[in-house]
């Protein structure tokens, strides 16, 4: 079984869960090669949760998003890696 998402997608929401999730694992394998094994699960559950923190508060309060960003990274080059890291992380993500 497929469902349409919001982005008109057909593909299964199995899969779409499982391509996000070893996107995630890829994205924060250097941390966890740092971390003991058993902190792994515990890790990986709270990038997910920042991470769909900041989704929803980019896609609700853009402005504050961007705000916070500015407060969390004053780098400008800092920040333009992460614009980078966020775009390869969709690419890899999304179909």
């Amino acid at each position: 079984m497929t469902a349409t998402s919001a982005e008109g997608s057909d593909q299964d929401p199995t899969e779409e869960w499982s391509r996000y999730g070893r996107t995630l694992l890829h994205s924060m394998a250097e941390v966890l090669e740092e971390a003991p094994e058993a902190a792994h699960n515990l890790l990986l559950e709270a990038a997910d949760y920042w991470l769909s923190l900041g989704l929803a508060l980019g896609t609700d309060r853009p402005q504050d998003a961007a705000r916070l960003l500015l407060l969390i990274e004053t780098e400008e080059h800092n920040r333009a890696e992460l614009l980078i890291d966020a775009a390869s992380f969709v690419t890899e993500a999304l179909p």
